[in-house]
């Protein structure tokens, strides 16, 4: 049974793709992690063939003994807690030492390049895609010789109609989206077909080699999106556009949060540190517009015949009632840090 390291497994993608890994029989799985006493790592540990090494994607050390005598890599850094800059140079270092540690076949978790494929309109700029954008290219600029790559990217998750940004507040039976977006197509990625896609990758090395598999499950505005979720749910959805200047003040974590604001209001910050708004003006523009690049859904459906087929069958398979529940690692981090400083006095 070959063995594949997965970085960034209690994340939201990663722990489907563990699950996956897991389940197919093909492959135990090795999980690094900061904490492995956390629920999340708990609950990985509970899989078949799943262990966890103790250590963190931006210490090189712990990433040499990581990658040390596995098959394969599949890894997703965190740019929310790393900041652009350390991600960058992670990003590049992973991939480094995989190549040191004799890995096989690497698989990064990349995201659209947003700088270039707006073309190089700065309006588009934001290192929480861009950075990956990078490194992903050049991942692939190393070509296939010693050791396969490839990239899954993907857009922002359907799960987020759960947790985050795309939550719809509801008013006397009203649910609404209440948001920057116009009316870009947006390539939702359901988190269950990411470990589906993941695995395939793994599975399909003749194929996968060198490929760029852009991922989605429906691509969506946010009119669609409420529009599905009254056919479903039976319930009114409305989306209502709010300029970015009166959306930002009240959507940013707190006052003056970094782009990476998961560290927390004392995140290390210099000349190339954006601010959360920063950040999210130039996403909800990329996302907003429809500037991202469109899938190939025949493709899509090729490889992965039983994916989820559309935003409909997601939330008729998962019962969306577009109410709030915990998904994403990132806003679950913040809410613990925010409560763990309220326990001890409030912030200084």
């Amino acid at each position: 049974m070959q063995e594949i390291l997965v970085i960034g497994g209690t994340g939201a993608q990663g722990l489907p793709v563990v699950h996956a890994l897991s389940a197919s029989k093909h492959y135990s799985v090795r999980v690094l992690t900061r904490d492995t006493t956390s629920k999340r790592a708990q609950q990985l540990a509970q899989l078949p063939n799943v262990t966890l090494i103790q250590g963190a994607q931006d210490n090189q050390s712990d990433l040499h003994r990581a990658f040390h005598g596995v098959y394969g890599a599949w890894v997703n850094t965190d740019g929310f807690t790393l900041g652009e800059k350390n991600e960058l140079f992670y990003g590049f270092r992973a991939y480094e030492i995989a190549r040191a540690e004799g890995v096989q076949h690497y698989v990064y978790a990349c995201t659209d390049y947003a700088l270039k494929d707006a073309n190089w309109d700065e309006t588009y700029h934001w290192g929480h895609n861009d950075a990956k954008g990078r490194v992903g290219q050049f991942i692939l600029a190393m070509g296939q010789q010693g050791m396969k790559s490839s990239l899954i990217t993907t857009g922002p998750y359907m799960e987020m109609l759960w947790d985050g940004m795309f939550v719809p507040r509801e008013e006397n039976g009203v649910f609404t989206w209440k948001n920057p977006a116009k009316s870009g197509k947006i390539p939702l990625i359901a988190l269950q077909d990411v470990g589906n896609y993941s695995l395939w990758l793994f599975e399909n090395v003749s194929e996968s080699a060198g490929l760029d598999l852009k991922v989605t499950t429906d691509e969506v505005s946010f009119a669609d999106i409420a529009s599905t979720f009254s056919k479903v749910t039976g319930n009114k959805g409305v989306h209502q556009y709010v300029p970015l200047e009166t959306y930002l003040p009240l959507a940013e974590p707190y006052p003056n949060a970094p782009a990476n604001f998961a560290l927390g209001p004392n995140a290390p910050r210099d000349e190339a540190s954006m601010t959360w708004r920063g950040n999210f003006t130039a996403w909800w523009k990329f996302w907003g517009e429809g500037k991202a690049v469109k899938r190939d859904m025949e493709f899509l459906d090729r490889i992965l015949p039983g994916r989820i087929k559309g935003l409909e069958e997601w939330m008729r398979k998962y019962e969306y009632d577009g109410r709030r529940k915990d998904v994403l690692k990132g806003a679950e981090d913040l809410r613990r840090g925010v409560q763990e400083m309220q326990e001890n006095g409030g912030a200084k």
